[in-house]
């Protein structure tokens, strides 16, 4: 990992880039962190990336693990069983609706 400056960023960023395949930039501003240029490899990598950093998707994470813990959540066996099961056409699911 190195550290640079932002100074010094903002006058080699092209380099900068280059050297994130090797691990990630720290910048510092006065002396102090202050943001990190990472590699991005792949699309995937962007993705995650994103996803990691997104308040409201953490948020989420929270709230399904919460609901999960409350209501002990299925089983990873039992949805299994659940997903296996043959599902009717839309047109048998509509029979039966309009037959009770």
């Amino acid at each position: 990992m190195k550290i640079a400056p932002l100074y010094e960023v903002k006058n080699k960023l092209s380099e900068f880039v280059k050297e994130t395949a090797s691990g990630p930039i720290v910048i510092t501003k006065n002396g102090k962190p202050c943001a990190a240029l990472v590699h991005l490899a792949e699309d995937e990598d962007m993705e995650s990336f994103m996803l990691s950093h997104s308040p409201r998707f953490l948020e989420l994470l929270d709230q399904a693990a919460k609901k999960t813990k409350e209501t002990g959540g299925v089983s990873l066996s039992a949805l299994r069983k659940e997903l296996s099961k043959p599902r009717k056409s839309a047109r048998e699911r509509s029979r039966a609706k309009k037959s009770s």
